[in-house]
């Protein structure tokens, strides 16, 4: 149900939409910091998925609710688009049921990747559209033939059509969108160089306030262990276990770290659900497939996989980390590695994009080949073996994130400023 009742109260401040499948996704600053500029801001989601309306005083906040499935026996590639198609009919019944009651926003800031956005624009051809774009899939020098390990020549095939079939939809968002937004300059240089010129890099911004280091901080896990500053930790998050982010790659480090350092332990956050690459194999996961691999070979008693954690549970586990582990194919940058970057972390991050974006080898944290596990453990080994070593990385990681991705003084205003430049057109 709406929080906001119908009919829309008719104000004379400026109306904004936002449209999230999960509001407020990467919106959850750009949102609450446009209602403080005085906008009346309204938001649109998917019934089962919007969250944190506590969070927006101010907010107006719509739902809309999905009561079609897909076609049963539907093309496997025409299953994504489909399903786009129908998201985007329930909320675009929505939206005009919004305009009969007094919606009629000047700015629709949109996250098109779940469909929502795509009929706006004939619905409110006067309004002004910013879309969220995160990524364009190629198919050579990308993420999908990267890692040769995982190359199946009948499921790089499948991919190749999949990702075309996919890329029609950000055809779309490109033509019709008046700005587009995007968080790093490579995830905007995986556009096609005819759009890029209408592409505004802005990060989404990372709350340094809250993320910053700690030395005092102490982590208590079961058994009455307690972890602090000074025990060997090595993190690595992602949302998911999976190749794509790396995991095989650290998961086979771990027998020559633990080795040297056996007093150390190993905090791994994320699922162990589908992720965005290659699914693994039927009732597997990638999690336990690279756990059992190398379970023989370490202390498991030193590994601790924690699935997803709080917020606040994660904020110590940065404060306390020796080591911050990042890996991926090159795809989108990930909030988690700015956030340890933020707490004063030592990344090891791989030499690819976009993390090459963010980290200036021995600058600001340390860069390996992402395909080489001996160089990640033996750079893993010589910051385990004098971590104040490299005590000016950690400082010069945070002073990036402050200089270039804060999320009050940098990010958001940028945002705000892309927001209200689109007013005045």
């Amino acid at each position: 149900m709406d929080i906001l009742k119908l009919p829309i109260k008719m104000t004379k401040k400026r109306q904004i939409l936002f449209i999230h499948q999960n509001f407020p996704g990467q919106f959850k600053s750009l949102a609450p910091g446009l209602i403080k500029k005085g906008y009346e801001v309204h938001a649109l989601g998917e019934m089962n998925s919007i969250s944190q309306v506590n969070e927006f005083p101010g907010l107006n906040l719509h739902s809309y609710e999905i009561t079609k499935g897909s076609t049963k026996g539907i093309d496997s590639l025409a299953v994504e688009f489909e399903s786009k198609m129908i998201r985007a009919q329930f909320a675009l019944a929505k939206c005009e049921e919004l305009k009969k009651n007094g919606l009629n926003p000047s700015v629709i800031i949109a996250h098109p990747q779940w469909g929502e956005s795509f009929f706006l624009n004939d619905l409110w051809p006067e309004s002004k559209i910013l879309s969220y774009f995160e990524f364009h899939w190629n198919t050579v020098n990308s993420d999908i033939d990267f890692d040769k390990e995982f190359y199946d020549d009948e499921y790089f095939k499948f991919t190749v059509k999949k990702i075309r079939a996919r890329n029609v939809f950000n055809y779309e968002i490109f033509n019709h969108s008046d700005q587009i937004l995007s968080p790093t300059e490579y995830q905007k240089n995986t556009a096609p160089e005819i759009y890029r010129k209408n592409i505004s890099v802005i990060h989404d911004g990372i709350d340094t306030k809250t993320l910053k280091p700690n030395n005092g901080v102490e982590v208590m896990l079961e058994k009455n262990l307690k972890l602090s500053k000074k025990d060997k930790i090595i993190t690595f998050i992602n949302r998911n276990l999976e190749p794509q982010r790396g995991y095989h790659i650290f998961m086979r480090s771990l027998p020559d770290i633990l080795k040297k350092h056996p007093d150390a332990h190993v905090f791994i956050i994320g699922g162990d659900g589908k992720g965005y690459g290659m699914p693994p194999p039927a009732k597997s996961t990638w999690k336990n497939i690279f756990f059992n691999e190398v379970e023989k070979d370490i202390d498991v008693s030193k590994i601790h996989f924690l699935g997803s954690v709080e917020y606040k549970s994660l904020i110590s586990l940065y404060q306390i980390s020796s080591v911050h582990v990042y890996l991926t194919y090159p795809f989108v940058l990930s909030w988690s590695l700015l956030e340890a970057m933020s707490c004063e972390c030592l990344i090891i991050g791989s030499s690819t994009e976009p993390v090459k974006e963010v980290i200036n080898d021995k600058k600001n944290g340390l860069l390996v080949n992402f395909f080489d596990q001996k160089e990640l453990s033996e750079t893993i080994n010589k910051v385990l073996e004098n971590p104040k070593k490299f005590d000016k990385l950690r400082k010069a990681a945070r002073d990036t994130i402050i200089r270039k991705y804060d999320l009050k003084t940098i990010c958001l205003p940028k945002q705000i400023d892309l927001v209200e430049k689109l007013l005045l057109k």
